[in-house]
């Protein structure tokens, strides 16, 4: 049961940096060049997860900008915003289950504690 809950809490641990790297790119896409992160779990043989941050060096789409002389090209972030909120919406499902197996294992540790008495 312990290890229930630790797991659970890895993985809650794990889902918040992913919704802060989901955030971070958000508020980013209007960003000129700016590089997506993406937030990749690691399993650790203690149990549980470990989140890892990677940038995506992929080019976004590139726009001449005319700023009253001559047109040049400007690399836009590569940023899309409906991977992001599929991206979102995996993450809080992923909330969810952890919360619900930490509810879980703390109700029957208690029931186990009972049990004891």
């Amino acid at each position: 049961m312990i290890s229930a809950i630790h797991t659970a809490l890895s993985g809650l641990a794990a889902v918040g940096k992913q919704i802060d790297v989901v955030a971070h790119n958000v508020a980013n896409l209007n960003t000129d060049a700016f590089k997506k992160s993406r937030t990749e779990f690691v399993e650790v043989q203690t149990g549980g997860v470990l989140p890892v941050v990677e940038k995506d060096t992929a080019a976004g789409p590139t726009v001449l900008r005319d700023t009253g002389g001559s047109p040049f090209p400007i690399e836009l972030s590569n940023v899309d915003l409906g991977e992001e909120t599929i991206q979102q919406i995996l993450a809080q499902q992923s909330f969810e289950a952890n919360l619900q197996t930490l509810k879980t294992g703390n109700s029957l540790l208690g029931t186990v504690l009972d049990i004891k008495k």
